[in-house]
């Protein structure tokens, strides 16, 4: 794994050239899941660079994410998506969960973790010719697959579970920025 200075100024594609870093700002993502995993696609502007995000569904106490190093054209990640959709059909394939334009975080409360996404945004602004967004909307997708969200479900009392409810509906609604009038 190259080291954080290198990975600022350039990324490596599959056939060894460079991409500089200005060009490889992702800009829009799409979630997919299987069972066993989260995968977060991302895309630069002009959709010329792909990467790819896993995070692990199948440990409710760790959080496992890895950046796949390698930069992918649209066709070949739209190759990856298929392969990983016939590798996973026994267990349901590969399902589209969102588009999304950044994830805020990962968050734990009393059980699992969550991923806290950003899925819709508005333009407020520019600094120095970039744009700026504020967060219009946004999501918390539980990371443990429903099977494993079950178990957990199953071993917790119930006041734990309401007070999981409450502080996710409390974070989602930090987040929320519908309702202010002004930044």
């Amino acid at each position: 794994m190259a080291e954080s200075s290198d990975r600022e100024s350039s990324f490596h594609s599959r056939d060894g050239m460079d991409c500089p870093a200005a060009e490889s700002c992702m800009q829009k993502f799409r979630l997919y899941e299987t069972r066993s995993m989260f995968y977060m696609i991302g895309r630069d502007k002009s959709r010329t660079y792909w990467r790819v995000l896993k995070i692990d569904r199948l440990d409710p106490s760790e959080l496992n994410v890895r950046e796949d190093s390698t930069t992918y054209t649209e066709r070949e990640c739209s190759d990856l998506l298929r392969r990983i959709h016939e590798g996973n059909k026994s267990t349901g394939g590969l399902k589209f969960v969102t588009t999304c334009y950044g994830i805020v975080g990962f968050i734990k409360f009393l059980g699992p973790y969550y991923m806290l996404l950003i899925t819709k945004r508005r333009e407020i602004g520019a600094i120095c010719g970039h744009t700026v967004y504020a967060i219009s909307k946004s999501e918390m997708i539980p990371l443990p697959n429903s099977t494993v969200r079950s178990a957990i479900a199953n071993s917790r009392d119930e006041n734990r579970s309401l007070l999981g409810n409450y502080m996710e509906s409390l974070i989602l609604g930090l987040l929320s920025l519908k309702n202010r009038s002004s930044l």
